[in-house]
């Protein structure tokens, strides 16, 4: 997902149109054909730390500030959503930091999915696989992830100007974490309106997490806070993640 300089006004993007199309492996002809460079399609398997914090979407504030498209705001429902911060060690196109906003459910024939409607990645080979393989809106960004103890700070920037930080620390004891609890199936939608659906697998070992701390600038990534989050959550050191391929949904 590539930068972009921010902007002052309100997010929002242009809906697309939907496709018919029945359930089948998704693939990406037009980026196909037009790139020679090599690419890396799912399945991707990775290892690495991070964090998850819940929040309850309010619709009052991500319906305006979760840079919701039009159609977004149609089938927005909240409910179950999370902030995540990741640093993967390890990936099918190498090492990189994530940030990342799912502001709750969206209702597609009568099914919730839900839908990361805002993400930065320190990668950009990860900006462009992750756009062409589950159309995940990827933006890069530069990322400072510092580990003292228990406690992790981490810094978002791009074209210098930080827009994202948080002060986390873990508590207590380990215990095994697995999204067989909590799944979370994505539905994104591709830029010739096709919708994509993801339901990515993990395992690791976990501790809760307290944030001490948070500010994002709004124009840029919404306030967590704001939008209903918790700041009690799950860190994860080390988790093991597949994203498998994404199968296209009518």
């Amino acid at each position: 997902m590539k930068a972009t300089a921010s902007s002052k006004v309100k997010p929002k993007t242009k809906a697309s149109k939907n496709t018919q199309q029945s359930p089948k492996k998704a693939t990406n002809a037009k980026n196909g054909a037009q790139s020679s460079k090599r690419h890396f399609p799912a399945p991707w398997s990775l290892t690495g730390e991070g964090f998850l914090f819940p929040l309850f979407g309010r619709k009052s504030y991500n319906s305006e500030m979760a840079f919701l498209d039009e159609e977004d705001r149609k089938s927005y429902k909240g409910g179950l959503g999370s902030l995540m911060l990741v640093n993967y060690e390890r990936s099918d196109v190498g090492p990189y930091h994530e940030l990342l906003y799912i502001p709750g459910n969206f209702e597609h024939k009568d099914t919730n999915y839900k839908r990361i409607t805002r993400i930065f990645v320190s990668s950009q080979t990860s900006v462009d696989e992750g756009i062409r393989n589950w159309a995940i809106p990827k933006e890069r960004a530069d990322f400072v992830w510092k580990k003292e103890g228990r406690v992790t700070k981490i810094e978002v920037s791009r074209d210098g100007k930080t827009f994202f930080k948080i002060k986390i620390r873990t508590l207590g004891f380990n215990f095994p974490v697995s999204t067989s609890i909590l799944p979370y199936v994505l539905l994104q939608k591709a830029e010739d309106g096709s919708k994509l659906s993801t339901a990515f697998i993990g395992t690791g070992k976990g501790k809760f997490a307290r944030i001490e701390s948070v500010w994002s600038d709004e124009t840029i990534f919404p306030d967590f806070i704001k939008g209903g989050g918790m700041k009690t959550g799950i860190g994860a050191s080390p988790f093991y993640l597949t994203f498998p391929v994404a199968e296209l949904v009518e």
